[in-house]
């Protein structure tokens, strides 16, 4: 009995995405739609686009873990001839940020060649140090690079008129949601921090309202909590802002502001701070906002 076709984008339109973004975007739409194995090619894509325009064929199907036929067929999906089609829309965002792609590509190759030699006499604080710093540094330039105005612009200004904010961060995630707590309290916002603490996140969620703001940040492995609370606060009504490592997060589709954090990874270990800097970014944006809508009020 021969499996049903899927229906994909090519099917329906005779458009071609044009960018990388345009591509991610219709990833996101269709992803329930794709197989097991083209949502495997997916993943490995939104997850890894440094590597795409300078790679082979059979180099990414080795990477993703899948038979280069695979990623044929998920270009044919997506209504490429092959997959060198796809290759090329990272190619031309490669020539429109070339340092930076060649610095990534750099330094995942140093970090392959740090890891050849991992006896624990080489492995020196000022060594772990240079690691961390370098990886670091090129996670924020990705940040700054690929987080767009419109975005924080559109997110301060949901904060600016939330009459209430909850925020949700839980394991990795909780430094960012406390400092959020911290910060928006000494900005005489009122929020509430949501822990999970006693099985009580559907009741913490639930005064969340038409009124209200959600900053949920949330990395793989995406934690239950998190994912239901967003859930109940989008069926609440409440604006959604999700901070997350992928535009692939199950909860991306609920988010009204979504924002996708590459952070640097270090021999195993993932660091915070893109995420503790976008985080600081929106709190003080939210500051100048609300003291310039001060100073604009007239004299009583």
């Amino acid at each position: 009995m021969s499996k049903a076709k899927l229906a994909s984008p090519a099917a329906m339109t005779s458009l071609l995405p044009e960018s990388v973004e345009g591509l991610h975007t219709l990833i996101v739409q269709h992803q329930d739609k794709l197989s097991a194995r083209l949502k495997v090619v997916a993943a490995w894509l939104v997850e890894h686009p440094q590597q795409v325009p300078l790679s082979t064929l059979a180099e990414i199907a080795t990477e993703a873990g899948v038979h280069a036929s695979t990623l044929v067929r998920f270009a044919n999906y997506f209504g490429f001839d092959g997959f060198s089609g796809i290759q090329k829309l990272y190619k031309s965002q490669l020539m429109e940020h070339p340092r930076n792609y060649r610095e990534r590509i750099s330094q995942l190759k140093q970090r392959k060649d740090n890891h050849a030699d991992n006896t624990p006499d080489k492995l020196k604080p000022a060594r772990l140090l240079e690691e961390f710093t370098e990886g670091n540094l090129l996670a924020l330039e990705l940040l700054r690079q690929q987080t767009l105005a419109a975005t924080l612009e559109a997110a301060v200004q949901t904060l600016d008129m939330a009459g209430e904010v909850f925020l949700c961060g839980l394991r990795r995630m909780y430094p960012v949601a406390t400092y959020f707590h911290y910060t928006l309290s000494h900005l005489d916002v009122r929020c509430h921090l949501i822990d999970g603490n006693g099985g009580m996140e559907k009741e913490q969620i639930s005064w969340a309202g038409k009124n209200s703001a959600l900053i949920a940040i949330t990395f793989t492995p995406y934690a239950p909590t998190t994912a239901e609370v967003v859930r109940i606060a989008a069926e609440q009504g409440c604006k959604i802002i999700l901070i997350t490592d992928s535009e692939l997060c199950p909860m991306a589709t609920l988010a009204d502001h979504l924002f996708v954090v590459r952070e640097a990874e270090v021999r195993a270990f993932r660091a915070i701070n893109s995420t503790l800097c976008l985080a600081q970014t929106l709190c003080v944006a939210l500051g100048y906002e609300r003291q310039v809508a001060l100073e604009m009020e007239p004299s009583p």
